[in-house]
């Protein structure tokens, strides 16, 4: 939903299956485990086959499985992804880049082809390259948890994939993936909820020290502004309970008798708080209280 449409209160389904957002720590984290993997599995891409690649993280996004399956296209090259603490997932590598890799590693020159269904030689390389997604996911989440992570199928139909349930939350990282002239987006998903198990508990830094200062900075600048506030002081003497026939039978001349004691000084009250006690006089021409007492306030 764009920012007019928020302003203009548009109204947008929401499914209540879903969990709450991931906290910015987290999803933090994430973006840095990603962008690690795309840098190891750029390295041994470039190693294998002696081209141009290049694997650039575009985007991290919070999403429910059934969601991100329905925009994969058929037919999709797909890994079926297994972990140790049962994260599982879909790596989907675009087939022109698949077809690429092989014209590449053919001693072709990596010419652009239009995305078709893989062969079997080609779902081959497809498996390798998942082999080699997975040793760099491994090496990219090693600060957060050990994930195991393997290749347990390869499917080019999405709907056969099955990665895990329609509604589970996964979390999904958009990679750019450039062969020589040919380039993608690849998609890597995982379920969430395993990996945010360890994200509670994980070590790894969630923010720079750029960001820390910031929030330092932030916290200071609200806090040294809070005795600046303009707020409403008011003068009330004790409510007193009466019936609602009472109130609505009230008319000019009625006397209502209040509860308040002439003896006991007023309350002295801020955002519906009583901050202190107070007795009524004056400042020249204009009336004034004078404080008799203050009051503690947990709040």
């Amino acid at each position: 939903m764009s920012a007019r449409q928020r302003r203009r209160g548009a109204v947008v389904p929401w499914d209540f299956r879903a969990s709450g957002r991931m906290a910015r720590e987290h999803l933090r984290v994430l973006e840095l485990a990603f962008e690690t993997l795309a840098r190891q599995w750029t390295t041994q891409m470039v190693t294998r086959l002696r081209a141009d690649v290049a694997v650039e993280l575009r985007a991290v996004e919070q999403t429910t499985y059934d969601e991100h399956a329905s925009t994969l296209s058929v037919p999709s090259p797909l890994v079926v992804i297994g972990t140790d603490i049962g994260a599982a997932g879909l790596l989907h590598v675009p087939a022109e880049v698949v077809l690429s890799v092989v014209d590449h590693g053919l001693g072709g020159p990596g010419r652009q082809q239009e995305a078709r269904e893989l062969t079997e030689l080609e779902v081959g390389v497809l498996r390798d390259l998942g082999d080699k997604a997975m040793a760099a996911l491994d090496y990219a989440f090693a600060t957060i948890t050990p994930l195991g992570a393997r290749r347990t199928a390869t499917e080019q139909i999405p709907q056969l994939a099955q990665a895990a349930q329609a509604s589970d939350q996964v979390v999904v990282a958009h990679l750019t993936v450039t062969v020589g002239a040919t380039t993608g987006e690849a998609t890597l998903a995982l379920v969430l909820a395993p990996l945010q198990a360890r994200l509670g508990s994980s070590t790894a830094p969630a923010r720079s020290a750029e960001e820390l200062e910031a929030e330092a900075r932030a916290q200071a600048a609200v806090v040294g502004a809070m005795p600046r506030v303009p707020v409403e002081v008011a003068l009330r003497l004790t409510p007193t309970r009466v019936t609602s026939d009472r109130v609505l039978d009230l008319a000019v001349g009625d006397v209502v008798p209040l509860g308040h004691p002439t003896s006991r000084p007023l309350e002295v009250v801020v955002a519906g708080l009583v901050v202190a006690r107070a007795v009524p006089t004056a400042s020249s021409t204009r009336l004034a209280c004078m404080v008799v007492s203050t009051e503690e306030n947990p709040r």
